[in-house]
């Protein structure tokens, strides 16, 4: 029986992969409401369904580095792909974030974005990203394989 790896089995980098999917989890869930009265959470699902428009990309780059993450372990380039599409999804979703505290109207407290009731989505994000970024530092120490 034949025990060489093949190319096309899967072999994921598990902080790539793990990573990748938490912050594509964080991104689609709820970060935060405008007020307790609110009903509506601003999200990145909640942006797909009602517009889509350019934060199409931040769940392509996600997808695309989750993928490229179940190969990771066995390619560098599957890994840097991962690595580079969840940077640019770090970049793109900080963006989305921060274009939706824009639209938030202003308060008269100092730290009225602390007192937004907040979701799971923005701490998962950031657990997400972090994680990549680890698994970045420890691709970038592992020797070529093809």
């Amino acid at each position: 029986m034949d025990d060489s790896p093949r190319w096309y089995r899967p072999a994921p980098d598990v902080l790539l992969l793990t990573g990748s999917a938490a912050a594509l989890l964080g991104y689609l869930i709820p970060w935060f409401r405008a007020s307790r009265v609110h009903q509506w959470w601003y999200s990145g699902w909640a942006y797909l369904e009602t517009e889509g428009g350019w934060t199409w990309l931040v769940v392509v780059s996600l997808v695309i580095a989750v993928f490229a993450g179940l190969w990771a372990g066995r390619s560098v380039a599957f890994a840097r792909l991962a690595v580079g599409a969840a940077v640019a999804g770090m970049f793109l979703a900080g963006a989305v974030v921060a274009v939706s505290l824009g639209a938030l109207p202003e308060r008269s407290s100092i730290n009225w974005v602390g007192e937004l009731p907040f979701g799971m989505g923005l701490p998962l994000m950031a657990v997400g990203f972090g994680t990549v970024v680890a698994g970045a530092l420890g691709t970038v120490r592992r020797p070529p394989e093809w």
